[in-house]
């Protein structure tokens, strides 16, 4: 069940970036944001990582 929950919340994130990086092309909002949001994803991806290596 952990493998599963760890794919899916890496999954999650590997999709959102690139939506993440449109949504700052088209709309645009502080720079200091994109930083922030790669770091978060950076984390939560690490916390899936972790999740579909531990037995």
């Amino acid at each position: 069940m952990r493998q599963q929950v760890g794919f899916a919340i890496q999954a999650l994130v590997l999709m959102m970036l690139p939506l993440l990086i449109g949504w700052q092309l088209f709309f645009g909002f502080r720079l200091i944001l994109m930083p922030s949001c790669l770091l978060v994803a950076i984390v939560i991806f690490s916390i899936g990582h972790w999740l579909r290596q531990s037995r």
